[in-house]
């Protein structure tokens, strides 16, 4: 099932809000997945499916850019996991970026 996430640093406030799976009529050819874009060094919703060899993202669900979850709860979409706290930030650099889940579609 597809939902909105909303991301935020608790340290320098750095907001974004980012899609997390595919519909229930496109999952086998849309997954978006929130990512770290190294060009821009901002967040964004990939598709997982056509672009998880692309080398300019780093997706969430990568261990690169995880901090300790400190057994906190994990968003699951198939075999891709995002921990709910303590990831990367890309404004301040911290590993203090939590997710929230916002809206399910």
């Amino acid at each position: 099932m597809a939902e909105i996430l909303k991301a935020n640093c608790r340290i320098c406030n750095y907001k974004v809000e980012v899609k997390y799976g595919g519909g229930k009529f496109d999952y086998l050819t849309n997954n978006p997945v929130p990512a770290f874009n190294k060009t821009t060094e901002e967040i964004e919703s990939v598709n997982f499916l056509t672009e998880k060899e692309n080398s300019n993202y780093v997706f969430y669900s990568n261990d690169e850019i995880k901090g300790d979850n400190e057994d906190g709860y994990i968003f699951r979409n198939f075999d891709l996991e995002l921990n709910q706290i303590n990831n990367y930030c890309p404004k301040c650099k911290n590993y203090s970026l939590t997710f929230q889940s916002y809206i399910y579609s």
